[in-house]
């Protein structure tokens, strides 16, 4: 059985729903960060719950620095943890 992926578009359009990243500033840049397209701290707190409440997994304190790839990396880490 496959574990679940989390992707760089699944990270996107939960920027894009649940926190408010104009459709015009999504990115497929891995290395970008949530200043890049100019979010904030607050941004990254509502990530954190969507996050927690879609897939059950705690990206924990996440660095406001933190890459999208970073970011995805934590996600789909905790999804393999729950697949085991």
């Amino acid at each position: 059985m496959a574990e679940p992926t989390f992707t760089m578009m699944d990270l996107m359009e939960i920027l894009v729903a649940k926190v408010g990243l104009p459709r015009d500033a999504v990115t497929e840049d891995e290395g970008a960060t949530l200043a890049d397209v100019d979010l904030d701290s607050l941004a990254l707190l509502q990530l954190t719950a969507e996050v927690a409440d879609r897939y059950g997994v705690d990206i924990g304190d996440g660095r406001t620095d933190a890459t999208f790839g970073e970011l995805l990396g934590l996600v789909n880490e905790g999804l393999s943890e729950h697949a085991r």
